[in-house]
């Protein structure tokens, strides 16, 4: 008997998939965007964590018009179907710290972008081009050419453990009036070249990757994501709701625990061991003196752990979107904030008697949002 049946794909699969895909079918007012995080190691990075990085997205944004750090981009239609893919009209982004400074709007330019799906691509033409492919079964190479500098960043995960990913997750509430829908790899390994004035480099460090739709106006948060030597990562996400949504052009408030928590969730992988550590009891205190970056003093934990964590920011990077309120004569202000970050410590104890796993200069970046656009 022929077997004319289709192979059943693995979830990872599956989940890959859903990378080159986009729905024409967008909320009011939803995002969609694609975006690395780029750790390039230094000599003194196993030692202090500070590394150079660079973060990219591509994206699109169901309003007709819209400004970020004063770039007007006004699009009668983001999603466009084709026969075989999809254009996308949006902005690619990026900012580069290259180990002193930080080069905000690296990239910032307007884009009618191409998904491809069957060349496992999503390609953004232009004066700053930029793209990111699929090379391979857990390859991807994303390629970036911005003034003098161009980048060929080569990201492979080595380490196939459920909580590096890939990951799929949907989350709705206030009854699916608000969506979040979200694809991640955790940690890649990273190679590659960066070339400045045609001079080429080797470059070495680590990757981060998420997809996310997100049907909603965007509410405060913290986040981070840290790498460890040795293949350890640690996340964590708090979304919450206060005053600080009432704060923007130009105003920056001070940031609390959150007054309203909507979501915490915190995932640690050792992977010395391959434990993994997941809960969703999480406290975020921002700390910054006057003339300083913040700190996230962290803590937490789930039912088999509890954890706390020091991190401490050393560059900054802040994205603003503006979006007229109607007829009316005022705007709406979201800040999006991204900060070069060395997690100092984090200690795991966990609650069964063994000894605690402590962690030291964990590579990452940490966010912090203040505003409300709708």
């Amino acid at each position: 008997m022929v077997n004319n049946s289709t192979p059943r794909k693995s979830a990872a699969t599956a989940i890959k998939d859903n990378i080159f895909t986009a729905s024409p079918k967008m909320k009011k007012g939803a995002w969609l965007w694609w975006f690395w995080l780029f750790f390039i190691h230094d000599e003194n990075t196993k030692i202090s964590g500070k590394c150079r990085q660079i973060m990219i997205l591509w994206s699109v944004k169901n309003d007709k018009c819209i400004s970020v750090n004063n770039k007007r981009i006004c699009v009668d239609k983001q999603i466009v179907p084709l026969r075989d893919s999809w254009k996308l009209n949006g902005a690619a982004a990026a900012w580069y710290f290259d180990g002193e400074k930080m080069h905000e709007n690296f990239i910032l330019e307007e884009s009618s972008m191409s998904l491809d799906p069957n060349a496992r691509s999503l390609e953004a033409p232009g004066k700053t081009p930029s793209k990111f492919f699929e090379a391979g079964e857990s390859r991807w190479i994303t390629n970036m050419r911005a003034g003098k500098n161009s980048f060929e960043l080569v990201a492979e995960q080595i380490d196939s453990n459920v909580a590096i990913g890939p990951v799929h997750n949907n989350t709705k509430m206030l009854g699916r009036l608000i969506e979040i829908d979200g694809t991640r790899i955790e940690r890649l390994q990273l190679t590659g070249t960066h070339s400045f004035e045609g001079e080429a480099k080797k470059i070495h460090g680590t990757a981060y990757f998420q997809k996310i739709y997100l049907a909603a106006p965007p509410p405060q948060w913290y986040w981070g994501l840290y790498h460890f030597e040795g293949g350890s990562m640690a996340t964590y996400m708090k979304t919450y709701a206060d005053l600080a949504m009432l704060k923007g052009n130009g105003i920056e408030p001070k940031l609390s625990k959150g007054l309203i928590p909507l979501t915490s969730d915190v995932l640690i992988y050792h992977a010395p061991t391959g434990e993994v550590f997941g809960g969703h009891e999480l406290h975020v205190t921002p700390k910054k003196e006057e003339g300083e970056l913040y700190s996230h003093l962290i803590e937490g934990g789930g039912e088999r752990f509890k954890f706390s964590a020091t991190a401490r920011a050393y560059s900054h990077a802040c994205w603003t979107f503006e979006k007229n309120i109607g007829i009316l004569p005022i705007k709406s202000t979201f800040k999006y904030n991204e900060y070069p970050a060395v997690m100092e410590t984090l200690e795991i104890t966990p609650l069964d008697g063994r000894e605690k796993i402590i962690l030291k200069n964990g590579w990452g970046n940490m966010e912090n949002a203040w505003g409300f656009i709708i």
